[in-house]
């Protein structure tokens, strides 16, 4: 990188000098903050505060705030009544996060649909004026990672030179196909700003393998992608299915799942334990039947110290493509030794393309 070009990266939110450099946060609803607030503390993991009352429920732990990364996200862009990406920005909310010292200030964003090259900009430009230390909240149609699309992305954010956040729509998962991953990674290899996600799932793991400055995981499904405005998905901060991470599938499975995979792992002494049971620092090797009639609050910090080890061993693209492959393969193991056919996530296709294992 040239002398002028390292300048502009350092100006615009280089990821190497920002305090959340490389950082997992874990994204959790305002109405629940109370009840998720200490996730991950032990091992200070930060966390991102969702919905319009975000800066109140901040605002009860002030005191705590020096203790770990803590950053609000309005989600102004999710509903059915989203405002477009042309709305202007609340002065109040990004002066409040200022105030409040927090270590990133996240816009408050209407939503970028489709081609919608005007709302694009106007959220870029709005967070230039906004001043230093102010990252752009990018919601987006997953078709701005498409081939045509995320070039003309790219330019604007480098031509604005403002570090941004994405949050990418989708009804299920927007980084389950080929061609939206080729765009996140060119995305993060050829913006001179640092390129963040917010609301994401598994693939943010990923996604930090490839460069990004760091990405937020969300505790409910509502908060791990964008829901479309006429498909809005399960209630807002609630949690209608249970979903739990398998370390060695590396998947957020439903508990129903879970449970099936253990009661059959019951009935047949000569299948493998191991796979059920789960070694985090909430779990301690506890078997995963208990998810069934545990708390939310202990799933979510099952998920939340899961992915924390998970980060650890993911550390450049080889080895999450690796991390990928072994999962895989025990999908193929279940096939094989359960004789359950469970497909597996479509993003492990979309990472690592069956014509590269």
């Amino acid at each position: 990188m040239d002398a002028i070009q390292a300048s502009e990266r350092s100006e615009s939110g280089d990821p190497d000098r920002s305090p959340l450099a490389n950082r997992l946060l874990v994204q959790i609803p305002a109405n629940r903050a109370e009840e998720f607030w200490y996730l991950g503390a032990d091992y200070g993991a930060g966390i991102v505060v969702s919905g319009g009352q975000a800066l109140s429920a901040v605002s009860l732990h002030k005191e705590e705030l020096a203790q770990r990364p803590v950053m609000v996200d309005r989600r102004r862009y999710a509903g059915a009544k989203r405002p477009s990406g042309t709305t202007l920005f609340t002065q109040s909310w990004i002066q409040t996060q200022r105030q409040m010292r927090l270590p990133v200030v996240l816009t408050d964003s209407g939503y970028v649909g489709r081609a919608d090259r005007s709302a694009l900009v106007a959220i870029l430009e709005q967070t230039v004026r906004a001043g230093t230390e102010v990252t752009a909240v990018l919601p987006l149609s997953a078709s701005w990672l498409a081939d045509d699309e995320v070039k003309h992305l790219i330019g604007e954010i480098n031509q604005h030179r403002v570090p941004v956040a994405l949050v990418l729509e989708h009804t299920a998962d927007p980084l389950a196909t080929q061609w939206a991953v080729r765009g996140l990674k060119h995305l993060l290899e050829q913006a001179r700003p640092a390129v963040s996600l917010l609301c994401t799932d598994l693939s943010g793991i990923g996604a930090l393998a490839h460069g990004a400055a760091w990405v937020a995981v969300g505790v409910t499904s509502s908060l791990r992608h964008l829901y479309p405005a006429d498909r809005p998905g399960p209630p807002y901060g609630t949690l209608p299915t249970k979903y739990a991470i398998v370390p060695r599938l590396l998947s957020f499975m439903r508990v129903e799942r879970i449970l099936e995979g253990w009661a059959h792992t019951q009935q047949h002494d000569d299948l493998v334990e191991d796979l059920w049971r789960c070694a985090c620092a909430e779990c301690g090797n506890r078997t995963m039947d208990r998810f069934a009639t545990c708390a939310d609050v202990s799933l979510a910090a099952h998920n939340a110290s899961v992915l924390d080890d998970l980060q650890q061993q993911v550390t450049s693209p080889a080895s999450w493509a690796s991390a990928i492959d072994g999962a895989l393969g025990w999908y193929q193991w279940i096939e094989d030794e359960y004789h359950l056919i469970w497909e597996p996530p479509r993003f492990m296709n979309a990472w690592l393309p069956r014509s590269q294992r």
